[in-house]
């Protein structure tokens, strides 16, 4: 594709820098946290950031506390989205209900399946990349107006959704100002991809699309080695692995408060990929094995489920011991860490499980508590977990072993030295550097 021609700014010398996002509070959830905490400690490194962000997101949960960190010499511009979310809705049979990505074969069953099937093919073929596309060239235009009278040094676009990456590659053409694509997860190679009713002409927008990105922007940054790997086959370049991480000033007051339950405590979603089946089947065993484990047990579940899950919980007879809430502020995730027994960290078992690293897998070792991850040996997540005490890592379909896991919750890690290369200031260093040169 031919490049326009160099659009004439006067560029001059600063430290400001564009981050393009869709997630930003009052929004909430996991897709904040990233750049929020990167926007705050790039100022402390002398940056100026300007978020552009929707005035009006179509975001699952909301946040408003986290307003608080956005740091004090952060712009943050918002301008009005238009995303076809409520007919989604009304065509897939989830009108009033929040969308959750990673949950798309829901009530497959239903009535309406054929609409579901009709608003899925919608979503796959004609909202390429995603359902933010609309928001693609009035954002071009406006930024570019903008950056005529408030230039800055460098661009940042952090996907999904991946709309954003193709604001900043309109914006790269037409200022050529050195532009960093933050890949918080996979374009194609993402474990629901295949999910989708592609069409070959909406397939190949999709990679058509994806390897513009990987061509035209000047550096490429992912979050898990796996990941790093899978790019660098796919873009035929260098990538850069900044991971996600955890942010030391969410722990600075923590205190680990005792548990008078075996409380087993599970933050964020799961959807079916990530129910971990045979943990339930075995957990159902060592309580029925183990009266004393009964009278104790808690099960704490905070997030959206999929429905495998409920049924799971009714099948092996552990609905009565959990607790169940859609969601908490980030605030009192924190809070919930502080007061269990037993972290629960169950993977996507997917294609790209090895490279699967969430933000929670920090969050949940800064609490210094014991955690149980279910997922492959050989992955990232496993090699994170490794190098941290008070772990274990047991496969997907395999019967947890609850004695190792009850002589896990007995001790008392500490994770203070080995975990300082994931926060979220460490990282944020990595990023400052990589802009440092690239703008220089």
């Amino acid at each position: 594709m031919q490049r326009s021609k160099h659009y004439k700014i006067n560029w001059v010398a600063n430290k400001k820098v564009l981050i393009l996002t869709y997630y930003w509070p009052p929004s909430g959830g996991t897709g904040v946290q990233r750049w929020l905490h990167f926007s705050r400690y790039l100022e402390e490194l002398g940056w100026e950031p300007i978020i552009y962000t929707p005035l009006n997101p179509e975001a699952p949960v909301q946040d408003p506390k986290l307003s608080a960190l956005v740091g004090p010499k952060t712009t943050v511009l918002q301008r009005k989205i238009w995303e076809p979310t409520s007919a989604y809705k009304s065509l897939s049979g989830k009108k009033g209900k929040q969308l959750h990505t990673g949950f798309l074969q829901e009530n497959s069953k239903s009535k309406t399946s054929w609409l579901q099937k009709g608003a899925m093919w919608l979503r796959a073929n004609v909202f390429i990349p995603d359902a933010k596309m609309a928001w693609i060239g009035p954002s071009v235009r406006f930024l570019k107006k903008y950056l005529q009278e408030n230039p800055v040094a460098a661009i940042i676009s952090t996907g999904p959704p991946h709309s954003l990456h193709l604001i900043a590659r309109g914006l790269k053409r037409q200022t050529k100002l050195p532009w960093i694509a933050d890949f918080r997860d996979p374009w194609t190679q993402i474990d629901w991809f295949e999910q989708l009713p592609l069409t070959k002409w909406g397939l190949g927008l999709h990679k058509r699309l994806e390897q513009s990105i990987f061509q035209e922007a000047d550096e490429l940054v992912v979050v898990s080695r796996d990941m790093q790997t899978q790019m660098e086959k796919l873009a035929q370049r260098t990538v850069h692995l900044i991971s996600n991480g955890f942010a030391p000033s969410d722990f600075q007051s923590f205190v680990k408060q005792p548990d008078p339950h075996f409380t087993i405590l599970h933050t964020g979603s799961i959807n079916k990929d990530r129910n971990p089946s045979a943990l339930w089947e075995s957990l159902a065993a060592f309580v029925e094995q183990n009266p004393n484990v009964a009278k104790q047990l808690r099960i704490r579940l905070i997030g959206a489920l999929d429905a495998s899950v409920l049924h799971d919980l009714e099948r092996f007879h552990l609905t009565s011991y959990t607790h169940f809430e859609t969601f908490v502020p980030h605030e009192k995730v924190i809070e919930e860490l502080a007061s269990c027994s037993l972290l629960l960290l169950p993977l996507n078992n997917v294609k790209s499980q090895k490279g699967i690293v969430t933000g929670k897998v920090f969050e949940y070792l800064a609490s210094e508590q014991p955690i149980l991850a279910i997922g492959p040996a050989d992955g990232d997540a496993a090699a994170i977990l490794n190098e941290q005490e008070g772990t274990l890592m047991v496969p997907f379909e395999t019967a947890v072993p609850w004695s190792k896991v009850m002589a896990l919750c007995d001790t008392k890690p500490n994770r203070k030295e080995t975990l300082l290369p994931y926060s979220r200031a460490e990282l944020a260093k990595k990023m400052h550097q990589l802009l440092e040169t690239l703008c220089a």
